[in-house]
């Protein structure tokens, strides 16, 4: 009976954990959202390095605006701005003054998502991917295995391709995550785990929603119990993967990998080389949108969190500076308990 009961408190936990809907909503249509700055770890405030990340800021993001929150794409735009999507296929879009301050937020629906007789299923949006030359956005649909393309601003739609290989993929677990190479190729890779622990995945040649572009198959290995969630390429060319995993009773935990773009002449499984872990008791939720950006010398990686829609579960941003070792740069230092105040 114990065990029973132990068993049934787990279920229960964990759906709380991962599933939506978990909140009373109230009609409300704010485009305000709200910022409060947060701790890498609470009990020494002096943390910093992070495996080969250096903790710069974090933020927890609020709305009373029923849309917010679910933000399962992160992209970094031009003059210090970003756009999330949501899971129900909701945009979410803002600016970061230098002083932490929200800068001309918007709260809005992704266009002809909300036509008669669609669905949850048909704005169950997962990834984001942005071209600052045309101004372009692509989106992946994970229920629907389906790629749009948007025109800048997001002011129509302007393509959709639902690729056969990706029609086998189980429904609720897609395309999860979609990134777009300097070069023109798009990399998509499924959420959903096969019997050996990888992710399938597709190379594009080109734009995925023009017709000449060819796809290859390959697989993603991620770390042992985490699954891909999202991923972008860094200003050098190579991939920053992020993961995510969830636990009882530990919770959310999530890590971020580097790797070359995959090279279908290898005819070996696609995976990257771990370079920081986020986990309690250090600040971390359902990590699902990566972002980098360059200042100067320096790459800045953007994280934010799922919220799943759930009143236990918060919208995360996280900034971090890339710091590998190994470099020219001597590794910061965490600052020894009880001095963080002197930092």
């Amino acid at each position: 009976m114990v065990l029973k009961l132990s068993r049934l408190i787990l279920i229960i936990l964990l759906a709380m954990f991962t599933v939506g809907g978990v909140r009373i909503i109230q009609p409300n249509h704010s485009q305000t959202i709200g910022i409060k700055p947060v701790q890498l770890d609470p009990a020494h405030h002096g943390q910093r390095r992070l495996g080969e990340l250096v903790f710069l800021s974090a933020w927890q993001l609020d709305s009373p605006n029923e849309d917010f929150g679910g933000i399962s794409g992160l992209a970094a735009l031009p003059g210090d701005r970003f756009i999330g999507i949501s899971d129900a296929g909701t945009l979410i879009g803002f600016g970061l003054t230098n002083d932490d301050r929200i800068d001309r937020p918007f709260i809005s629906p992704l266009p002809e998502t909300n036509q008669p007789g669609s669905s949850y299923l048909d704005r169950d949006s997962e990834g984001i991917t942005f071209d600052a030359q045309s101004g372009q956005f692509w989106i992946s649909y994970e229920a629907k295995h389906a790629i749009r393309r948007f025109s800048r601003s997001f002011a129509r739609l302007d393509g959709e391709v639902r690729p056969k290989e990706m029609q086998l993929w189980p429904r609720n677990k897609g395309a999860e995550t979609l990134i777009r190479m300097k070069d023109g190729r798009f990399i998509i890779v499924s959420e959903s785990l096969e019997d050996d622990g990888t992710h399938q995945a597709l190379l594009f040649s080109g734009d995925p929603i023009e017709p000449g572009s060819v796809k290859t198959g390959f697989r993603y290995r991620p770390p042992s119990g985490y699954r891909a969630t999202d991923g972008i390429q860094m200003p050098d060319g190579r991939i920053m993967l992020l993961h995510r995993a969830v636990g009882f009773p530990s919770g959310f935990s999530a890590k971020l990998g580097i790797a070359s773009p995959p090279d279908m002449a290898d005819n070996v499984h696609w995976k990257s080389r771990i370079i920081a872990t986020l986990s309690a008791p250090l600040l971390v939720d359902n990590m699902e949108g990566i972002a980098v950006k360059q200042v100067g010398k320096d790459t800045i990686i953007w994280l934010i969190s799922d919220s799943n829609f759930n009143i236990l579960q918060r919208t995360i941003l996280m900034k971090f500076r890339l710091s590998e070792r190994g470099g020219n740069k001597k590794p910061e230092a965490i600052a020894a308990p009880g001095f963080e105040s002197l930092n």
